[in-house]
């Protein structure tokens, strides 16, 4: 007599699983520790991808921060890659519009490994 894997078993075996695939907690790092690349290139060859700020959420169709200066832009970065559990931002990058005064930023926050 044949016996097959019950459907209930085979999801809740791979919703185990699943959990152990989860990365383990990191120590949160304050925002003056956080390190700004505007290239890949500049930053350590080990990262992973936590967020890209500004551009993949529905939001950015309707606007995103602006600010003063690129060092008022760089304390933000700063501050969300903190709180998101990153240390780091790569391709950080601000761009001053012609018809404006004010800067758009935005870069992907990581953790370097």
């Amino acid at each position: 007599m044949a016996r097959f894997v019950s459907p209930v078993f085979l999801l809740a075996s791979l919703f185990l699983l699943s959990a152990c695939a989860t990365r383990a907690p990191t120590a949160p790092v304050s925002p003056e520790q956080v390190a700004i690349h505007e290239s890949v290139t500049s930053a350590p060859p080990r990262y992973e991808i936590i967020k890209r700020l500004w551009v993949e959420s529905w939001i950015s169709a309707f606007g995103v921060p602006r600010y003063a200066s690129m060092d008022e832009a760089k304390a933000a970065f700063r501050g969300h890659a903190a709180d998101l559990g990153g240390n780091g931002v790569i391709n950080f990058g601000c761009y001053h519009p012609v018809d404006s005064d004010r800067y758009y930023c935005n870069g992907t926050v990581v953790r370097f490994l």
